[in-house]
């Protein structure tokens, strides 16, 4: 195994942040080409504006200054809005024990989840709340209960920064678990120590 491969089982148990949605049919793919459109016809929204606010400047000054009170005032509620969104996305996200790499993910979850279904998880990193949005696709769930199952993701199509920034994470992480443990043992040894009679 070369690379990416031989780091795809490097894995942690950890405790992260999370959120995860159902993707219908097909959208993963469409995603990407949406937002690309969306903004592609915002732009151009922009540019007439503009266009149509430096023309009546010169013959109504005043419907110009009109014109950009109205689109500053519509910005700024598209702003308040998507900040809005994100607060109440970030309020969905719930902590979970997972099972983490750099290729995938395992968790338990309420929901049931049917295999090679695309999906988006949501990862909140501490200390800072580093945020990573990744497809992914179901490989497995299984039932623990009624309620309680299981979830195993692969990631799919994730970028390359993405993937160093999961990379660097698991061994940090795996690095402070490890100082952890040996400290613990330290500890334990030297209370050994004290204890054993003269």
């Amino acid at each position: 195994m070369q690379g990416l491969e031989r780091r795809r089982f490097f894995r942690i148990d950890d405790r992260l942040r999370l959120s995860v949605r159902r993707l219908p049919d097909d959208q993963g793919k469409a995603q990407s080409a949406g937002d690309l459109r969306s903004s592609d016809i915002m732009l151009e929204m922009d540019r007439r504006i503009a266009a149509i606010i430096n023309a009546a400047r010169v013959q109504a000054p005043a419907v110009a200054e009109l014109a950009e009170m109205l689109n500053r005032k519509l910005n700024h509620v598209i702003d308040t809005l998507e900040l809005r969104d994100e607060l109440a996305r970030r309020a969905a996200f719930r902590e979970h024990e997972v099972v983490l790499s750099a290729c995938g993910l395992g968790f338990e979850t309420r929901e049931r989840f049917e295999p090679d279904e695309r999906v988006v998880i949501e990862l909140l990193f501490s200390p800072d709340d580093t945020a990573l949005r990744i497809l992914g696709r179901v490989v497995r769930c299984a039932t623990q209960a009624e309620d309680r199952h299981l979830l195993f993701v692969d990631f799919v199509g994730i970028n390359p920064g993405d993937q160093e920034f999961l990379i660097q994470y698991i061994v940090r992480r795996q690095s402070a678990l490890l100082q952890q443990l040996r400290e613990e043992r330290e500890s334990a040894a030297r209370a050994e120590g004290r204890n054993e009679p003269e």
